[in-house]
């Protein structure tokens, strides 16, 4: 109990990281379905705050179980969370790394940063272990043996943004000797189903015997296809070795069909060809978006699952639909770091100026300034990135040259970014707009904590 792993798996353990770890499950799998909307939405955030870092502090003990790992677990979460929920190249990267492990869509979306200040609990629970009489091996083992699989399970396997309805998955197309079409698919109450006209008419059927995919049509002009490897594209090629394409979806209607499916798994897989009379029909296996046929016209159409329980119909194409104009984003997020940054890089350049360390460190307060006059007079969506780069560098050379404890700047930034969090809701409530408003509530809380924050550094 008294080691480091102990301690990790203590803190993973503890009846409220317990708590919130069963809040997760339930509120991804059952509530998010049944009330979807922006609490349910923000009740996985605040919980994933409280489990995440005893998670990765386990993980981290298992791997090196002599190193204190509570702080870093904490700022790890922090600072992950904040990159992804603030940059779309973020969330892209953070929906790759989970779909290794479950399909998975990661969205960027700055009001989620009001969950951040949940990592206080985390905070709290890591420093209030459960009581002796209770860590005995038995439970230490259960620890390991159950806990921390619920854990893993409870932070990868959230459940995807269409949470209702079925969510079938087209993976095989093939042609019978007796001159059908037979499609495969999982997740729809019928793997199979068949079309024996050609693609126009399509029913339940048994697993073929006898069918296997054809890429080519022999009758002249012979004509050959092929999928393209992680797109949603079809190829053709007349025997010149020149293929082009036949059908593909752009990359905004993927990216838009992934936002509605509620996933990235979309991409052709399979096909097959069947000749029939005056051309050649094509089906394509396109996993979450079903199948798409090419009739002997060459005109394509994507079908959806038909002649499936679920008979899923296809999502709408983007391109169908005008471009929505981009919403400027709120002023909000950028200009709680900036205050927030302004406040932690303020108080440890205050305390080496007082020990005797020179103004020179005052300057850091300029580019944090500068950054504050371009958020607020010009363009606070250009200006959110350099804003948040500047607020998390300054402070970090201020802390660093004050030599303050990593504990003590944990405890720091949990303090002002409570703070700027209850600025922030209140300045929602109030539903002004007004960017003035804002920086008047953040100034008096950013004043309001700096007494706290010298205390704490």
């Amino acid at each position: 109990m008294n080691t480091v792993r102990g301690r990790a798996f203590a803190w993973l353990a503890h009846p409220v990281t317990v708590a919130a770890l069963a809040l997760l499950i339930v509120n991804d799998h059952v509530l998010k379905a049944a009330c979807p909307g922006w609490v349910t939405g923000k009740l996985s955030d605040a919980a994933g705050m409280v489990v995440a870092p005893p998670l990765l502090a386990a993980l981290a003990g298992l791997v090196a179980p002599r190193r204190r790992v509570t702080v870093g677990a904490i700022l790890a979460v922090g600072v992950g969370f904040t990159f992804v929920k603030m940059w779309s190249y973020g969330a892209e990267l953070a929906s790759s790394a989970w779909s290794l492990v479950t399909p998975s869509l990661v969205r960027a979306d700055p009001t989620d940063l009001l969950a951040l200040p949940f990592l206080a609990v985390a905070w709290w629970t890591a420093h209030r272990p459960l009581p002796d009489p209770l860590a005995r091996r038995w439970l230490r083992a259960l620890r390991l043996a159950v806990v921390l699989p619920v854990a893993l399970f409870g932070v990868a396997a959230t459940s995807d943004t269409d949470a209702s309805g079925p969510k079938p998955l087209a993976h095989t197309v093939m042609t019978g000797d007796d001159g059908a079409l037979y499609l495969g698919a999982k997740d729809t109450g019928q793997d199979w189903s068949v079309s024996r006209d050609g693609g126009r008419t399509w029913q339940e059927s048994r697993k073929p015997s006898g069918a296997e995919p054809v890429f080519c049509a022999k009758a002249e002009p012979a004509t050959c296809y092929r999928v393209v490897t992680g797109a949603l594209a079809v190829q053709s090629d007349r025997g010149d070795a020149r293929w082009a394409d036949s059908w593909r979806i752009s990359e905004r209607d993927r990216d838009g069909l992934a936002d509605v499916y509620g996933t990235h798994d979309l991409s052709s897989v399979s096909l097959s060809v069947l000749e029939v009379e005056g051309g050649h029909v094509v089906v394509v296996a396109n996993r979450r978006d079903g199948f798409a046929v090419r009739d002997r016209l060459g005109v394509w159409k994507r079908i959806g699952f038909p002649g499936l329980p679920a008979s899923v119909v296809p999502a709408e194409l983007a391109s169908l639909t005008p471009e929505p104009e981009e919403e400027p984003g709120s002023p909000a997020f950028p200009l709680a770091f900036l205050f927030s940054g302004l406040v932690l890089t303020a108080v440890p350049v205050w305390r080496l100026w007082r020990s005797g360390g020179g103004a020179l460190w005052w300057w850091l307060i300029a580019p944090l300034a500068a950054t504050g006059l371009l958020t607020v007079l010009i363009d606070h969506t250009a200006a959110a990135g350099v804003t948040v780069a500047t607020a998390l560098i300054c402070p970090a050379v201020a802390l660093t040259a004050a030599r303050v404890t990593p504990s003590s700047v944990l405890g720091a930034f949990l303090l002002v970014m409570a703070a700027m969090a209850t600025s922030t809701l209140v300045w929602l409530a109030g539903d002004t707009g007004q960017i003035g408003v804002l920086v008047v509530f953040m100034t008096v809380s950013a004043l309001a904590v700096t007494p706290a924050v010298v205390k704490v550094i």
